[in-house]
């Protein structure tokens, strides 16, 4: 009986955590778009410049 209070409550621990780092997580990146999230993966931190190209004709 001891082991399935401790699944429980194991259980429930993780489940508070998730829904805690869920929320943090989502009020920082409110500003943000579906792609952009998306993407978070891949990104290696390290800024991308933009450089205005000629148009190609």
């Amino acid at each position: 009986m001891e082991v399935f209070a401790v699944t429980i409550f194991m259980s429930l621990a993780f489940a508070v955590l998730f829904a805690v780092l869920f929320l943090g997580e989502r009020a920082q990146r409110k500003h943000r778009s579906i792609e952009q999230d998306a993407l978070l993966p891949l990104d290696d931190g390290a800024p991308v410049r933009v450089r205005n190209a000629p148009p190609v004709s």
